[in-house]
Formats: C-alpha cells, structure tokens, sequence
C-alpha cells in the first residue's frame, strides 16, 4: 500500500536545551536530543568493545559462529553486509548491558533528558538491545503499530484523549543516518484509532492496519533522519502516538527507564532458562544482566528472548549446540539455558565477598552450583549502573 510520508528537518525537532523536551512532545510526540558530552573517539572505543553477536554464538555450533562487525562496518553501517544471525531480517542484536549502553546511561545530559521526559530523577532502567538498520533508509508501513496502554477512559461527552502517562522510549542512533517514522495525530479525532484499539483487545502491543490509518488520518504521516556520524543522538517519542520500525543505515541502541521494579512472577516458555523459573520479573533481569542477557520480559511487556523468536525454532535447531536442545514425546526443540564459560565464578568465596562489600544482591538461584559462571563482573561495575538496575537497593 501507498501511504505518502512528510519528511521533517531534524531542526525543527532538535533541541539543545532539555527545558524545551516537554513542549516539543505535546506538539510533536517526538524530539531530538544530541549528546555532544560523549566525544566521537569514546564512542568509538566502546562500540570497538562490544561484541554484537556474543549471546548468538554462545548457542551456535561452531561451524555456524557469526563473524563479528570491524569497526569500520560498526561506524559506516551502510556497508555492512547482513549476518545470518537470529533476528536479522528486523536488525535486532540481542545483547544487553554492554559497556556502549554504559556510557551512554552514566552521560548527565541523556540522564537530565530522561528524567525530564519522566517527570522526576530516573534512578532505575531495564535491560534493553540493540538493532543494525538496512543499508539503505525506507519506511515499512507493515510495522506501524503503538506501545503500552495509549489512551485514557473515554470522557463521559464520549471524547477519547491519549493516556495522561505514556510510556517514553528512547531511540539512541550511536553511528549511521537514524530515520524514525510516525504518525502525528495532534489536533486529530481520536475516536476511530481508539475504537480500532478495543477492537484489537486493547493489547499492550498493537499492531494498525494501514488502510484504516490511510482513510481515517490521511496525510498524518511524517517522518525524520538524524544523523549520527559524529555524535550520538536521542530520538524521545512517546509510545502511544502510531509508530512504524523505520529501516536505515544506522546502528541503535535502546536504554528504558522504568518507574519501579516489578516483583511480579509470571509464567517461563522456552525463550528463558529454567534458573527463572519462580524469580521475579525484577529478579530475573539481575540474574540476565550477570550474562549480558535480558530478563523474562522485555520493558514494553512482552516476553523476551536471547535468541530467536519460537518461529525460527525449526531454521535453527540444527545449528546451535546439543545445550540448548530439549527433547520431547520424541521431537526436538530449543530450550534456553544459561551460557557457560564463564570467566567470574560467582560461587566462590572470594567473589561472594567482593559482591557483599558493595552490597550487591542478587537472587539465590546466582550461587547454586548448577548455575554457570558469570560473563559479566558484576562485581567490578560502576556504581550508577548497579544503582540504575537494582544490584544495589
């Protein structure tokens, strides 16, 4: 389908001072904020020292190991050549908690920007990942769709507005040209997109149809590129207004505030290893981050995974290690485990003790002897960090 798209100037939603953040997402729903304290040179560096395919080859066979990006692919993305990784046809690296994402979440202008959006200091964040875009920039209406719950009670004249506390995300284009598409619907009845919702099932993720947003809010389409090839830039949008998955050269990161941890148990599936069975929400993305791994649940509430979604399960199965395969009434599936060889052997005393002198608490099942050792040292990070996400409380 043929839908049209306005192109905005990156000026007119770049903002330099944080004040201006609020106004511009009430009459956008979108803003650009540059981060000019993180210096090319130490971007650089962190995007050297990151691994972008290090959870995906810790499952794969050894004939099927993906080649690591140079950082000469990392910094011109418009001439990587796609990997036959999981997840690529979307560009999604699932890693989590490296150290670009910890550069990125100790910089006080992305900190300032962050709890301005939230309204109050932002001391907590959740795992999140990473995506490549294409090597050349399109728009894929197929994808259009909106986060969370977005709307409030209908007011009792009938009147439907967007919910009064959206769910902000962040986009954060470290390298490339970062092209984000949505649909501006300020000013604009928003009866049909509210009735197309519960139509849905007022679900947490939506999926739109095209055709209906074409005959119902024609010409609301817009879209932006930021250029990212000497600083790294944030694109704040809230997630209630439509938005599509944009294909750019670009690579991006994703780093979620959140307002509390969530201690709520829900259900596994083969997506997560059996070590998060009976954890809590809050308590598997602890356990996940010691692996640089999420937890059961990414922040937008959908259940997570490492690996690939339970569709390419069959692409799969015959390439990763015997690890990771279950076998049931005769037929075989991936099932998540942990990752071994690890270099930090959290089961030792001495590591304990480096973990209680900086009052880190992890959940009980970290110790058990069955549990792989550490990827990450969790011991030796920052202070902010294990602040951020709850190591220390």
């Amino acid at each position: 389908m043929e839908v049209s798209a306005t192109q905005i100037p990156t000026s007119q939603l770049l903002i330099d001072d944080t004040a201006n953040i609020i106004p511009y997402l009430n009459k956008y729903g979108v803003c650009v904020v540059p981060l000019k304290n993180i210096s090319t040179a130490e971007r650089n560096t962190e995007l050297q020292n990151t691994n972008f395919y290090q959870n995906a080859n810790q499952i794969l066979k050894e004939e099927h190991q993906i080649k690591e990006l140079t950082l000469h692919e990392k910094i011109n993305p418009e001439i990587i050549k796609s990997r036959k990784a999981p997840d690529s046809s979307q560009g999604w690296i699932n890693q989590y908690g490296t150290s670009i994402h910890h550069l990125i979440e100790q910089d006080q202008q992305f900190r300032d920007a962050i709890s301005i959006v939230e309204g109050q200091s932002v001391s907590k964040f959740m795992q999140n990942r990473m995506r490549i875009g294409g090597r050349k920039p399109k728009l894929d209406i197929t994808t259009l769709h909106f986060d969370g719950l977005p709307f409030e009670e209908p007011g009792e004249d009938g009147s439907i507005e967007f919910t009064k506390n959206p769910l902000t995300a962040t986009i954060i284009g470290l390298t490339g040209l970062r092209r984000f598409c949505w649909w501006d619907l300020n000013n604009k009845n928003l009866k049909p997109i509210y009735d197309h919702w519960v139509e849905k099932g007022k679900k947490h993720f939506t999926n739109i149809d095209p055709t209906f947003m074409k005959s119902n809010y024609e010409d609301c389409r817009r879209y932006v590129d930021v250029d990212c090839s000497n600083h790294i830039h944030m694109i704040i949008f809230r997630e209630c207004i439509p938005h599509e998955i944009a294909n750019s050269p670009c690579i991006s990161i994703f780093i979620s505030p959140i307002k509390n941890w969530d201690n709520t148990k829900v259900s596994t599936t083969s997506y997560h290893p059996p070590e998060y069975k009976r954890l809590t929400l809050h308590e598997s993305n602890l356990l996940g981050y010691c692996y640089n791994r999420n937890g059961i649940c990414w922040p937008s509430g959908k259940k997570s995974w490492p690996f690939s979604h339970i569709r390419a399960y069959t692409h799969w199965k015959d390439k990763i290690k015997s690890r990771y395969i279950s076998t049931k009434d005769g037929k075989q599936t991936i099932m998540m485990q942990l990752p071994e060889g690890g270099q930090y052997d959290q089961h030792r005393d001495e590591y304990k003790e480096k973990l209680s002198e900086r009052n880190i608490v992890l959940p009980d099942v970290a110790f058990k002897l069955t549990t792989p050792n550490f990827i990450v040292d969790i011991a030796s990070l920052p202070d902010d960090i294990l602040r951020d996400h709850g190591f220390i409380v």
